[in-house]
């Protein structure tokens, strides 16, 4: 799986997000690369899941990754929630 996070500058939300996102994987016993970028270059279709807030969300490409919209970076049990939930749709 390949999962990856977006923000405005690629440098503080979505690198915390990726770090959440690899200790949630990671406890899940799930084999994933992690990435992180700023909404100018992002590439959506190489990933399956993209992690972003909703004024990123607007801002994607079309593309065929599911998006998981997480506005509140701090709260790592909703991004799991989220997460474990888009895992579970991919198999």
């Amino acid at each position: 799986m390949r999962v990856l996070t977006v923000c405005g500058a690629g440098v503080g939300t979505s690198l915390m997000e990726k770090m959440f996102a690899e200790d949630i994987l990671n406890d899940a016993g799930v084999d994933a690369q992690v990435d992180n970028a700023d909404i100018s270059s992002a590439t959506p279709n190489d990933y399956d899941v993209v992690i972003t807030t909703s004024m990123f969300a607007e801002m994607l490409p079309a593309n065929h990754a599911q998006v998981i919209i997480h506005d509140n970076i701090m709260d790592q049990a909703g991004l799991k929630q989220k997460l474990l939930a888009a895992l579970a749709q991919e198999d």
